[in-house]
């Protein structure tokens, strides 16, 4: 049992024969001559593959159908039929060793940046197109490089970009937004300021907010970029959050973007807000850029303080033509035409010319003044300078003309433009419809409608304003039918008008359903329906109008309250007068001419003489309506 565990070989294997010890070193000899004649052959291998590879190192020539030129190396190795990694090791080794040389360095070209040289002049070449407006050779030029395989640089995203905003094709730039998206670059910031300008020139302002909202450090550029978007369409409290959102940022405006946080506040009509503008330019440094300065003189007008906008104008360092035709166009804005007037001839006193926006504000005072004398005074410098054919100057004209009453001179005016457009087709048909005359307007309205062009909410409102009499109530009608047909959705202010003229032209009933179907209502919508009701003597419906009017949490103005005394005036109403009157003193309204005169008919027509005789000694401003309610209360004692 022991001898059988202490066996040195395993069970069923033949012990080694001693006799076949000689043999071994025949053996060993033979293995080692194997070695040697292998080592010979791969000697040879070697030699003949590496003057195999110095011929294919040879810089091609060019190839002809005869001699087509040399191949690549590793392409024709591995078409060979008996190449073998296992049997020919050494010469697998030397076949890559080249190669992995050639990479090694190629890597190291790159970091150095000598083979990006054929990338960097492409993308000038892009770069040098699209500032030559060349933009259809900007996109061919990119899908070249996208076919080749040459890398998205984020120099040449910019330049595509306005390619694509100069071809107007919003379909090519969404397709290189997806392009920025899959190459992780719009958190870029001269990539993603470049795309949402490009949205903001399509008017796409959602999609360039979201382009914005990815940058991850916009700077001034960007916040400007996309203030400016939405100043551009009109959107002037999302300019104003957006510039709210870039001063909690610490980003500090530059002047383009602080003209138009001032533009913002004068559009919003915050003169607070404009103030801290005022303020911040001053900060900031801008106190002599003629630009900042002139947008406060605008931003002060638009907010109703002429006062701070002649503050500002009297304390500019360097004025120019633009601060002149500013201060002017705000006097006229503020109903202050004869200061515009005199404004105008400082203006030239201080050794400026009069251009064509001057001459534009001077037709527009004189028009609102209704001083013909003025009005032709302009329209004869005008007329030496060869502007009276402008369609911008000869609109102001025919508007000019038509308020002060002359049509004869302003359709005269109106055949010499040049061109016409819509608002000159508009001051004539206004002129028409403030002097009454019926005929004249509607032939105007079939002229505007031959010449294509096609006529708006502001158009039909003024036609409806002639037809507010019996006599034209079916002119009214037709304009209404004809208003459904061209007009998709009607505004606040044509509805008002329809309830207007329907209301006069003794149609209440029409009046009241157009006014249920009013999807937007406001006051003077209110105040509309209201007097309808007062005319056609309904007192009952026209305090039921009124309780409405304040169960929608409308505040009565003025005409509402005037309107209300009117009635109680005609119908004798003495209780809901004393409630009005209540209401006048309430709200601090007692002292207004117009009411108080109401108020002393009102009290006249219910016979309460001593209430008429306490009115009258508060009425300070005096005029003949005021006479005739005066007369009513004294009789013969008038002084």
């Amino acid at each position: 049992m022991a001898a059988s565990l202490l066996r040195p070989y395993p069970h069923g294997l033949p012990r080694a024969d001693p006799n076949l010890a000689s043999h071994q070193p025949t053996r060993l000899k033979w293995s080692l001559g194997r070695r040697r004649r292998r080592r010979h052959i791969l000697l040879c291998v070697f030699s003949s593959t590496a003057t195999f590879q110095r011929e294919l190192l040879v810089p091609p020539g060019p190839r002809t159908a005869q001699n087509p030129g040399p191949a690549n190396s590793r392409n024709l190795l591995d078409r060979m039929p008996g190449r073998s990694v296992a049997t020919v090791p050494g010469a697998a080794n030397l076949l890559d060793e080249r190669p992995r040389t050639r990479r090694k360095g190629a890597e190291e070209q790159n970091r150095s940046g000598a083979p990006k040289s054929g990338e960097k002049s492409r993308s000038a070449t892009v770069v040098a197109l699209a500032h030559a407006g060349r933009h259809a050779e900007v996109v061919e030029h990119f899908r070249r490089m996208r076919m080749e395989g040459v890398p998205v640089s984020r120099f040449v995203l910019p330049s595509v970009f306005r390619a694509c905003v100069g071809l107007r094709d919003s379909r090519m730039l969404r397709g290189v937004h997806a392009l920025v998206i899959k190459c992780s670059l719009c958190q870029h910031v001269v990539v993603g300021t470049a795309l949402a300008d490009a949205y903001v020139d399509f008017a796409f302002l959602d999609d360039a907010r979201k382009v914005f909202d990815e940058i991850r450090e916009p700077n001034a550029v960007s916040w400007s970029v996309i203030i400016g978007g939405y100043a551009r369409s009109s959107r002037w409290a999302e300019a104003w959050a957006a510039f709210s959102a870039m001063q909690l940022s610490g980003v500090l405006p530059n002047v383009s973007v602080l003209v138009m946080a001032i533009q913002a506040s004068g559009a919003l009509g915050c003169q607070v807000r404009g103030k801290q503008m005022h303020a911040m330019a001053v900060v900031l440094g801008f106190g002599m850029n003629a630009t900042v300065w002139n947008c406060l003189i605008d931003m002060y007008g638009k907010c109703g303080s002429m006062e701070s906008c002649r503050r500002v104008f009297d304390t500019m360092i360097s004025r120019d033509q633009v601060s002149w035709n500013t201060i002017i166009s705000s006097y006229i804005r503020l109903g202050l035409c004869e200061e515009a007037l005199d404004m105008i001839v400082q203006m030239q006193e201080s050794g400026f010319t009069i251009d064509r926006f001057t001459l534009g504000s001077g037709v527009a005072a004189c028009a609102h003044l209704g001083d013909i004398d003025k009005g032709c005074a302009f329209h004869g410098y005008l007329i030496r300078r060869a502007l009276d054919t402008d369609v911008i100057r000869g609109t102001a004209l025919v508007d000019m003309y038509g308020k002060c009453g002359n049509m004869e001179l302003a359709r005269l005016v109106f055949d010499r433009m040049d061109e016409r457009n819509y608002v000159s087709w508009d001051a004539l048909l206004s002129g028409y419809v403030e002097n009454g005359l019926v005929d004249s307007a509607l032939d105007t309205f079939r002229q505007m409608e031959s010449t294509d062009i096609k006529p708006n909410q502001h158009t039909f409102a003024n036609l409806l304003r002639i037809c507010g009499d019996r006599r034209y109530k079916e002119y009214g009608r037709q304009i209404h039918g004809h208003a459904i047909r061209v007009i998709n959705q009607m505004n606040v202010v044509l509805e008002t008008e329809l309830i207007d003229m329907y209301a006069k032209c003794g149609c209440i009933e029409v009046a009241q359903l157009l006014f249920i179907r009013m999807n937007e209502r406001n006051l003077i919508s209110w105040n509309t329906l209201l007097s309808g009701y007062v005319v056609d003597r309904q007192p009952v419906a026209t305090i039921n109008v009124y309780r409405q009017m304040e169960l929608a949490c409308i505040r009565p103005d003025r005409y509402t309250l005037a309107g209300l005394l009117n009635l109680c005036r005609f119908q004798g109403l003495l209780r809901y007068g004393k409630q009005i009157h209540a209401r006048l003193i309430k709200t601090g309204s007692e002292m207004n001419v117009v009411l108080q005169t109401l108020l002393v008919h009102m009290y006249f027509k219910c016979g309460r003489w001593r209430d008429a005789h306490n009115v009258c000694t508060l009425i300070r401003e005096r005029n003949s309506h005021v006479y005739e309610a005066f007369f009513k209360v004294y009789g013969d004692y008038l002084i």
